[in-house]
């Protein structure tokens, strides 16, 4: 094998190491944050509505896919926090929960950072 093959793949080798080593260090961060989501539950205090989409669409709440009664209690898939709001993925099929629109109170409460 020549001399150059075996320096490009010590090179590819010396950069693909690290490269592996922060995405995996990522993905655990990534994972943990979802793991501290399902934690949270959404219990509604008054009708409320839910809306169509996952909360990654800026607070859209323009597009209303139902409405929850007082005391229902909603597991959360995903909170995510936007410019504006935050909101929460919910496990309703294709459904979320926008903070300020309607009246919840969340358990445990998120952080105030």
């Amino acid at each position: 094998m020549p001399q150059w093959v075996k320096n490009w793949a010590a090179f590819a080798a010396g950069g693909a190491i690290p490269l592996a080593i922060v995405s995996i260090v990522l993905l655990a961060l990534w994972l943990l944050d979802v793991r501290d989501d399902h934690k949270h539950v959404v219990v509604v205090n008054a009708r409320t509505p839910v809306f169509i989409g996952s909360g990654d669409e800026n607070c859209d709440s323009s597009r209303q896919l139902t409405t929850v009664e007082k005391g229902v209690k909603l597991p959360v898939d995903r909170v995510r926090y936007q410019k504006n709001c935050a909101t929460l993925d919910i496990r309703l099929p294709d459904g979320y929960v926008v903070l300020g629109v309607g009246d919840v109170s969340i358990n445990p409460p998120l952080p105030t950072n």
